[in-house]
């Protein structure tokens, strides 16, 4: 059976932080911690020391009291407390987002571009759940997210951005609302250090799938949401250890998909936005990105084998 300190262990793995930060949180002396975790004391820990891990993890108390198989749940599950589904209509999820996503937050796109820059340039297409109110609130968060001063780190997946520009499908944008957003996008983004744009392969470590969903993470809030395949039906989390993990995905150099260096993104959406200019296809565009970038491997990739023999 699992010791205090075997399972003070397990919570440290669990946790994800580092063995300073993880004494700070509880605390107490980073070599009280090494000890603890190194087992270098045959004393369990006290209770005082339990109740403090329980308090900063929200784990429960009898997480310290229950067998191997019952600990292991209690330590992977998600609590119902962490989860919460915002259901209340198309305002109210309009409303939600506005008020929630907020400086530092990490946004994955489902589709390129965020309705923050589509909705400065195209006339909204859903008529029949728009009004007044829904109006309001899309300007404001607009407004809030187009701001120079807005600290925000936003992900697309190529594919998503090509499809935009090139794509017949399923694309209601005229030319001239493609380039007047690009536009907007390049003036929003180029040399402003509070902000950052990915361009990531969604092809990429097996992920392909997770740029399905619109989901916004702010490690700060400890907090994050996904907008669940149904009509504005929101699903926020606040478990420490699912934000840290997800969070860790999109911000660790080795673990982050492949994507283009957010100093290189205006460049890309640059070369785009000439090529729609000059009414060159998806083909043609690929080719211009692989002469005047490092990023050509990256955009042939999402093209079909046929395609991709042409280059």
């Amino acid at each position: 059976m699992l010791s205090s300190l075997d399972k003070l262990s397990e919570i440290f793995k669990k946790s994800g932080l580092s063995m300073s930060k993880f004494a700070t949180v509880l605390e107490k002396d980073r070599r009280t911690i090494a000890n603890w975790l190194e087992k270098n004391t045959k004393k369990e820990l006290d209770g005082k020391v339990k109740e403090k891990i329980c308090e900063v993890f929200r784990y429960p108390t009898e997480i310290w009291d229950s067998k191997d198989f019952d600990f292991y749940q209690l330590l992977n599950n998600i609590k119902n407390d962490e989860i919460r589904i915002i259901d209340e209509g198309y305002i109210g999820g309009l409303k939600y987002i506005f008020e929630n996503e907020n400086e530092g937050s990490l946004i994955l796109h489902p589709a390129f571009p965020n309705p923050a820059y589509r909705d400065f340039i195209v006339p909204f297409i859903y008529k029949d759940i728009d009004n007044e109110e829904a109006k309001i609130f899309r300007s404001k968060r607009g407004e809030k997210m187009r701001a120079y001063s807005f600290g925000a780190s936003e992900w697309y997946s190529i594919k998503s951005l090509l499809e935009f520009c090139f794509s017949p499908i399923g694309n209601f944008y005229t030319k001239e609302q493609k380039i007047k957003i690009l536009e907007l996008m390049i003036h929003t983004f180029k040399d402003n250090l509070n902000k950052s744009l990915y361009f990531f392969d969604s092809y990429d470590k097996k992920i392909y799938g997770l740029d399905m969903f619109y989901l916004s993470i702010n490690i700060k809030e400890n907090s994050m949401f996904f907008k669940a395949p149904l009509e504005m039906l929101i699903v926020e989390i606040r478990n420490t250890m699912l934000i840290r993990k997800i969070h860790h995905h999109y911000t660790n150099a080795k673990e982050c998909p492949t994507h283009i260096d957010p100093k290189d993104a205006s460049i890309i959406m640059e070369i785009l936005l000439y090529c729609l200019k000059e009414d060159f296809d998806l083909l043609q565009s690929c080719k211009i990105i692989d002469e005047k970038t490092i990023y050509g491997n990256l955009f042939t990739k999402v093209l079909s084998l046929e395609l991709k023999n042409k280059i």
